[in-house]
């Protein structure tokens, strides 16, 4: 299949592709698009097939696609249902990171900190931090420590600390029990689901082909890796998506796509979807991995769970987030953060080896959050906890054996493996490094097909063409006179970007779009709406849980599990 742009990218120049401004005339993204492109990936050949619609899946197809490569992506469940949508919800640069002396991913983290908050300012916006030191050493530790993190920024800070008095510190946490000195910060914010989901749009705006509810089955080949066979989750229909470059971007789930190319340890792919019947590589769980660079098996993947609690309004009164340390003495720190009008908090980093698709929250972590949180805030127990959630970080380490090593202390640098051929495998990393992490990946795809061609993801827009603040002026006007209520223009504008004016027009042909879904949450009917014709939402899952978050709010409003509605 012939490599080209989408159709009105008459420019081949960078310049005229990053500035398509497809946001003029709303691109939908539904189910019907779905059932377009799962039939176009049966038919046609593909320079990339990636498999993973997580934050880094979403990347890549981006990445390949803007930089003119036919694209296809398959997830599945949903786009950012794995790891990507149960994050801390932090664009940062780690600064507990600099104890382990890792510069380079701080720095890394710290520049795709800066271009994302470019890219997509109605998303990842500005969170003022604050930790807490009166004794003398730690106000030393911390100040040098801050300086340091702001020196690696390298002028792309998105603001200066401070040092903040006991006044200032209340003022910024009311609630807090006892006074305390400490530092002001900065990083952003942003729902790791939404941002997935923008990319994802963005990736088919230039021309990428996906699919959510599309699960890989099997791997086709023999020696070589060249496509692989897909089971449509909501039909059950199977079929062949052939492709020059297969990427593994499945994040935890990485090693199980691997062993679909692994037979008898050689590498090879029989499209069968197992490897020697039991569905393993050597019985080992790898690939072959012999030379370090072979499968997901080259460094070895260590599942992490990170667990987060959502305290109900009022509950732990903060307009800043506290970088609190944990009840547990263990060294770590907990994020306790203010999202609209709740509260949430965490995270723990524990191994963990059950079940990767339902990782749970137990007592022994809900336990480990709250003590951190009621140190902190005195009176809050466990009555406060409306919801919560639980993810699973793909980390790695080149040890065949951690002993008692921590994976708090794993490195969240990102690896990638390119055995066997014609399968790439990209494992570890973080959320912020997304981009850097697909610009990485694709330049090896690019390598190997012979047809290097540079990145263009540092100006293509995720979502907002211009000022968030200009989108959030016209937006007022339009909600004004709608009859909405004026916070719902920097709702809509922060959800949509661009598309808010969609949302309102549709608001204006019902005005029942305009109706909160629960009566006490600020949630749209409208973003219901939005999430099936614009975000390719097709269960009641996918609405509630990652598009609209209602369940983040209220574990109550869980819907049933996986029903579809047309």
């Amino acid at each position: 299949m012939a490599r080209t742009r989408p159709a009105d990218l008459a420019s081949s120049s960078s310049k005229a592709a990053t500035n398509r401004r497809y946001h003029r005339l709303v691109l939908p993204f539904s189910d019907r698009t779905r059932t377009a492109n799962l039939t176009r990936m049966a038919e046609d050949r593909f320079d990339v097939l990636v498999i993973g619609g997580g934050i880094t899946g979403a990347g890549i197809a981006l990445d390949a696609a803007s930089r003119g490569f036919s694209t296809a992506l398959v997830e599945q469940d949903d786009f950012a249902s794995g790891t990507s949508g149960r994050s801390s919800r932090l664009v940062h640069g780690g600064l507990r990171y600099l104890e382990h002396r890792e510069f380079g991913l701080v720095a890394e983290s710290l520049r795709e900190r800066g271009i994302l908050f470019r890219l997509a300012p109605h998303l990842v916006r500005p969170i003022p931090m604050y930790m807490l030191a009166d004794d003398l050493r730690r106000r030393a530790t911390y100040r040098v420590g801050l300086a340091g993190y702001e020196l690696l920024a390298a002028g792309r800070n998105i603001g200066y600390h401070r040092s903040a008095n006991a006044d200032q510190v209340r003022q910024a946490i009311p609630g807090l029990g006892g006074r305390s000195r400490g530092f002001r910060y900065f990083e952003c914010q942003v729902d790791d689901a939404r941002l997935t989901i923008e990319v994802a749009r963005a990736a088919h705006g230039f021309g990428a082909v996906l699919a959510n509810h599309a699960r890989v089955t099997g791997l086709l080949g023999d020696g070589r890796v060249t496509g692989a066979v897909v089971a449509d989750e909501l039909t059950g229909q199977r079929f062949e998506v052939r492709a020059r470059a297969v990427v593994n971007a499945a994040g935890v789930w990485a090693d199980r796509v691997t062993r679909l190319a692994a037979a008898d340890g050689s590498g090879r792919a029989d499209g069968s979807g197992r490897a020697d019947g039991s569905g393993r590589a050597d019985g080992s769980g790898r690939a072959d991995g012999s030379d370090g660079s072979g499968g997901a098996g080259g460094g070895r993947l260590r599942p992490s769970k990170g667990v987060h609690l959502v305290f109900a309004p009022g509950a732990v009164q903060t307009k800043a987030a506290l970088v609190a340390p944990s009840g547990a003495g263990d060294g770590r720190f907990i994020f306790i953060v203010p999202w609209e009008d709740r509260v949430y908090a965490g995270t723990t980093d524990t191994p963990y080896s059950g079940d990767l698709d339902h990782p749970e929250v137990d007592a022994v972590d809900s336990d480990y959050i709250l003590s951190a949180v009621a140190r902190n805030f005195p009176g809050v127990t466990e009555r406060d906890v409306v919801a919560s959630w639980a993810g699973l970080r793909p980390l790695l380490s080149q040890d065949e054996d951690l002993g008692d090593a921590r994976t708090s202390d794993l490195s969240r640098n990102h690896a990638i493996f390119t055995e066997p051929p014609g399968l790439f495998t990209i494992t570890g990393g973080k959320l912020t490094t997304y981009r850097a992490m697909a610009q990485d990946l694709v330049d090896r795809v690019a390598a190997a097909l012979g047809d290097a061609r540079p990145g263009l993801t540092r100006r293509i827009p995720l979502g907002l063409h211009g000022s968030a603040a200009a989108a959030v002026r016209l937006a007022r006007a339009e909600v004004a006179r709608l009859g909405l209520p004026p916070r719902a223009a920097a709702r809509l504008v922060q959800r949509y970007g661009d598309d808010w004016a969609e949302a309102a027009r549709l608001i204006s042909e019902d005005s029942s779009l305009g109706e909160p879904v629960v009566s006490t949450l600020p949630v749209l009917g409208v973003e219901v709406a939005l999430a099936r014709s614009r975000e390719m939402a097709l269960t009641d899952s996918d609405v509630y849980v990652r598009r609209t978050r209602l369940t983040t709010r209220d574990a109550r409003l869980i819907p049933s599990a996986g029903s579809h509605r047309e």
